[in-house]
């Protein structure tokens, strides 16, 4: 008698291959010999295949990364292939189940091993594909029928013409594995990491050795041997990032490209990447959709972000907005910074922020709304960017909206010659341990307050994460500082406690 739990997983699994046979109907009126022309291109065409066999996988068009990637297995019959994805990349439905039946069908994978981080990972993963040898109409009709031999468990099953699956986890011994005598001609690890695991150097330690000991061992020295490896960097130190510079061929993809656009273009727009980033923040979205898990607070603590009700505009010593316009100027967003600082009294007040991914027009639209902001409220407000943006990059931008606009910004450029941003950065933490800075508390819950605070939290000399928050601060409080002391720090006393921090 089934249990509960059991009977569960038979119903989701019954579903599942309900799914796949009515996903997959079959031509019965097609003759012989056009089948077998069908089946002689499609062997020659991964895409085709793929659209072909399982078009209930297949719902977008390939990234141009997944081409590369499968193309790079397909050339090479021996190699360690080490795919870092970001989440939603279609990484398990490729690797694991797309690619494996492909090489299958041409002859090249009679052994197949998927390995994960525990055994039960991978015969979850190895499920899927066996769904698809026991359900998936056409490619039954073409190259099955599979199941029949006497060896067809969850995660260990032999097709009827000798093709061997298994799934094994970190730890267990692949030693001697064999398919009649051929060892294991293709490898795929998926998800090799896990959170507790890679908090232990230890750990990960051990889990390399068993991964690039026991496991790749066990194929041959000759013959086929692809070791595909994929999944996404999820802490600082862990396997899969060990693994890339012992990898033949290596590839990261993000989420978004290097020009802000989605790498999967074919699948995902920019506005919905953009909504998952924000609803996850910024720190998780980093970690998961950019492979870059960071550790907030190293340099900016939590409890030195404080709030509290600003004064009037007009007591300022002086107000300074300063741009941070990122490094590209395309007509496409990427990620920008306006910070609006004041002076009072030996502090600095971060009074309003704009900080986000933002075309030229919209960054520019956020430096009029900030100067109309301090205007309204009887304040003078200096706005400034790094001169050499505003000469060779933005001049043009900012002159046609003035014409537009009827009255140009007064945007100044800031000609000092900046030191290392990292190094820039991390020097006015100091202003935050000592209770220099200030947040405006009537902004304290809006989306770019909160990013800036995010940035500066998750802040990293040599780390990559997003610094044009923090960076505009560092250029406004060095700004005022100029226009205080004629360049002279200010001396800021010692830290004290309050009831402000969050």
């Amino acid at each position: 008698m089934l249990r509960p739990g059991d009977r569960h997983a038979h119903v989701r699994w019954e579903d599942q291959l309900k799914a796949i046979r009515n996903a997959t109907p079959v031509d019965r009126h097609e003759d012989a010999f056009d089948r077998e022309k069908r089946k002689k291109e499609l062997t020659q065409d991964f895409e085709a295949f793929c659209a072909y066999y399982f078009p209930h996988l297949c719902l977008s068009p390939f990234a141009d990364f997944h081409k590369k990637q499968v193309r790079k297995v397909l050339d090479n019959q021996r190699g360690v292939f080490v795919w870092v994805l970001a989440r939603a990349q279609a990484k398990s439905v490729v690797n694991g189940i797309l690619l494996p039946l492909f090489l299958m069908v041409r002859g090249e994978a009679r052994t197949v091993l998927m390995a994960s981080w525990n055994e039960g990972n991978a015969v979850f993963l190895l499920s899927d594909l066996r769904a698809e040898l026991e359900a998936n109409q056409r490619f039954n009709a073409d190259w099955g029928p599979f199941q029949g031999s006497a060896k067809w468990e969850a995660g260990e099953f032999v097709t009827r013409d000798g093709v061997y699956f298994g799934a094994i986890g970190s730890g267990q011994s692949p030693r001697g594995l064999r398919n009649g005598n051929c060892r294991p001609d293709l490898i795929i690890v998926d998800d090799f990491d896990e959170d507790e695991q890679s908090r232990n150097p230890a750990r990960v330690d051990a889990a390399e050795e068993w991964l690039f000991g026991a496991l790749f061992g066990a194929m041959d020295i000759t013959g086929r041997g692809r070791f595909v490896m994929v999944g996404n960097i999820i802490a600082e130190d862990t396997v899969l990032a060990r693994a890339v510079p012992r990898a033949d061929h290596h590839m990261q993809v993000n989420l978004l490209d290097k020009d802000g656009q989605p790498s999967w273009h074919q699948r995902f727009t920019l506005a919905e990447c953009q909504s998952m980033i924000d609803k996850m923040g910024y720190n998780l979205a980093q970690r998961e959709y950019f492979n870059n898990p960071i550790r907030a607070g190293k340099v900016f603590k939590k409890d030195w972000i404080q709030y509290k009700k600003l004064p009037r505009l007009n007591a300022y010593r002086a107000i300074v907005a300063y741009l941070d316009p990122g490094f590209k100027k395309t007509a496409t967003s990427d990620s920008k910074a306006w910070i609006l600082v004041g002076i009072r009294e030996g502090e600095y007040h971060i009074i309003r922020a704009f900080v986000g991914v933002a075309s030229i027009s919209e960054m520019i639209a956020w430096g009029y709304d900030l100067n109309d902001y301090v205007s309204k409220k009887g304040g003078a407000v200096q706005l400034y960017m790094e001169q050499v943006f505003l000469q060779d990059l933005l001049f043009k931008d900012f002159a046609e909206e003035g014409k537009k606009r009827g009255a140009p910004l007064p945007l100044r450029g800031d000609t000092r010659k900046k030191p290392d941003k990292d190094a820039r950065i991390e020097s006015i933490s100091g202003y935050f341990e000592r209770s220099a800075v200030w947040f405006n508390e009537e902004f304290q819950n809006e989306h770019h307050m909160k990013a800036l605070v995010s940035q500066l939290l998750n802040f990293q000399p040599g780390v990559k994460t997003y610094k044009d928050g923090p960076d505009a601060l560092e250029g406004a409080i060095h700004i005022l500082q100029g226009a205080i002391t004629g360049g002279a720090n200010i001396h800021i006393g010692q830290r004290h406690k309050s009831k402000h921090r969050v």
